[in-house]
């Protein structure tokens, strides 16, 4: 099968170019539709001729039976090829649906993370799975009614002119307007239907962040007419489809009233011609059942080419996911040395979430995680810590400096290389729908249950697994919604110990975390930063003070850096920072609800 290009250099992807990706069950779905269509006209020749047998002087029964007997075989024959034929092209289509979803999943994997925020979770959502399942619409059912469509008429016409040349000049009569009827209605297709599908995407971005809201929803009785953006997408949907209708309606009926209209003209012109002996019965019998074939096939045309319209700007979408710049690999002078201490270097960086000057989140940020140790950023919310991660990981690309790891430039580094060097324990623990054993299972596929068993007791995670009732087998639900959130929290843990990486990322990972759950989760951590060089965002500044380096960063710049005394005593910052820490945890609930210093 062939696969989809994506690239400046190459031409935006054509339906024809869908069709190339799997040649062989479309070309024949195809060639069987000709047939089909070319044998639905079959039957009425026959009809034809068995008429030419009953009005001659001698009718012959035998000859009479002998066509009726092929036109029953052909009318088999045609339902069983146009069998074939839509099997053939759904073969071919979901096999186009399985390769564009797979590259488009690919390639979302390796374009920075920013890419994301502009579209859209909604946007892209509908990219994936509703603009690539409008193709399969395209392939399986257009592209053989469409071969189908044109078949039938031509065939119609060449054996009509083989008979009468004024009839059927007659039969094709009311095309010339009603092509000039179409083309008119068509003019604005093409922005309509942009349109539309803006208004979609609005609509399913809306319906997700309601969806992701619900608990607030039901905590606060917002109801979906009084939740404003979506209530007004979907509004807006209605109002574009009103006036949609009301402008089209009545030229669409005229329209197909002109494609099914031509019996009006061929009927009389055909009595007329038969009264004054310039045609035969049977020849005014056959025009009368062929004449519809000649336009009535159209119609599905035309129905397609509007479609077409709408499935053009879906594939325009999965052209641009396709075409989405992707990180930039820089040409190193040297391959990564993977035996090489692994310290984590940041040497002026700059970087920016787009142009202009309030864009920039970091500005000359330069330190150094040493290899085998730990080092925590610390600073007030919003300050980059979570940007300066992400950038060690190609999340994103510095915009100016350069972040290094074992000495090399992270674009140096082929990126399966530097993300297999990498381990990550977010703040926002990220499970699949599925098992425990599934979620456990994506840092290391061909792990052994032994060895999910050894890094869960060392993530402090066995025990509770275990509890539950069907062990490593247990479905977890989306998102891990049956887990709480210290549970989730230590299966992430549980990954990365398993991914066993050199380099290990924790960003915040006990944010959220009760007493109990903060405990178990700090002697897990204890246990995955054994040995790993470690760059860990911490707001609990108790569980870093023994950090060999740390790094306070104050609104994207670093505003000073050392171990724990020296910082209490020099920076003015982290004297706060930790002051309001110790303010924190002193605060407690009496039994009598109180809150006491």
């Amino acid at each position: 099968m062939n696969t989809p290009q994506s690239g400046s250099a190459d031409k935006p992807m054509g339906f024809f170019t869908l069709a190339a990706m799997a040649p062989g069950p479309l070309a024949g779905a195809a060639v069987l539709a000709v047939l089909s269509a070319a044998l639905s006209l079959a039957p009425l020749y026959l009809l034809y001729r068995m008429a030419l047998a009953i009005f001659a002087a001698q009718p012959d029964v035998a000859a009479i039976r002998g066509l009726a007997a092929q036109a029953l075989v052909l009318i088999l024959l045609r339902w069983v090829l146009m069998a074939a034929s839509h099997s053939l092209a759904h073969l071919g289509a979901f096999s186009v649906l399985y390769t564009l979803r797979l590259h488009m999943a690919r390639q979302l994997a390796r374009v920075p993370m920013d890419f994301f925020g502009r579209q859209g979770s909604g946007r892209l959502r509908k990219t994936v799975v509703d603009d690539t399942a409008a193709m399969e619409g395209f392939l399986a059912h257009m592209l053989p009614d469409a071969v189908a469509s044109a078949t039938v008429p031509l065939a119609a016409l060449a054996l009509m002119a083989l008979l009468d040349w004024r009839l059927t000049l007659a039969a094709l009569a009311p095309l010339p307007v009603a092509l000039a009827l179409q083309a008119q209605m068509l003019r604005r297709s093409g922005e309509r239907m942009r349109e539309w599908h803006d208004l979609q995407s609005a609509i399913a971005a809306q319906i997700t962040e309601f969806l992701r809201c619900m608990p607030v929803v039901k905590v606060f009785g917002v109801s979906a007419r009084s939740f404003g953006q979506l209530a007004q997408a979907i509004h807006g949907g209605v109002d574009w489809v009103d006036r949609y209708a009301r402008g089209s309606a009545a030229g669409w009926a005229t329209f197909m009233a002109l494609l099914t209209a031509n019996l009006v003209v061929v009927a009389p012109l055909g009595v007329w011609l038969f009264v004054r002996g310039q045609v035969d019965a049977a020849t005014l019998v056959l025009f009368l059942l062929v004449a519809p074939s000649v336009l009535q096939p159209l119609l599905r045309l035309t129905f397609a080419f509007g479609e077409q319209a709408r499935r053009a700007e879906a594939l325009r979408r999965i052209d641009a996911v396709l075409r989405a710049p992707v990180l930039p690999n820089v040409a190193g002078a040297v391959p990564p040395d993977l035996s090489a201490p692994h310290a984590l270097e940041f040497d002026g960086v700059h970087f920016a979430y787009g142009a202009g000057a309030d864009a920039v989140v970091l500005h000359n940020v330069t330190f150094t995680a040493p290899a085998g140790q730990l080092t925590a950023l610390v600073g007030p919310s919003g300050a980059g810590k979570s940007t300066i991660a992400r950038l060690a990981t190609r999340f994103h690309d510095a915009t100016a400096g350069s972040v290094r790891l074992a000495g090399l430039d992270v674009r140096a580094w082929p990126l399966p290389d530097l993300l297999a060097r990498i381990g990550i324990v977010f703040q926002e623990v990220f499970l699949f729908h599925g098992t425990v054993r599934d979620n456990l299972l994506v840092a290391r596929p061909g792990a052994t249950q032994p060895e999910l068993e050894a890094a869960a007791r060392a993530a402090r995670a066995h025990d509770f697994i275990l509890q539950l009732p069907q062990g490593y087998d247990t479905p977890i639900g989306e998102r891990g919604a049956r887990l709480s959130g210290g549970e989730r929290q230590r299966l992430s843990i549980v990954r990365a110990l398993l991914k066993d990486a050199p380099v290990l990322l924790l960003d915040e990972a006990m944010a959220h975390a009760d007493a109990e759950n903060e405990w178990l989760i700090q002697q897990a951590l204890d246990a995955v930063c054994q040995g790993r060089t470690v760059l860990m965002i911490a707001h609990r500044l108790h569980t870093i003070r023994h950090a060999a380096h740390i790094v306070v960063v104050d609104a994207g710049r670093v505003v000073a850096q050392g171990r724990h005394a020296h910082l209490l005593q020099t920076c003015a910052l982290y004297r706060q920072l930790w002051a309001d820490h110790g303010d924190v945890r002193d605060w407690q609930l009496s039994s009598g609800q109180e809150v006491q210093p």
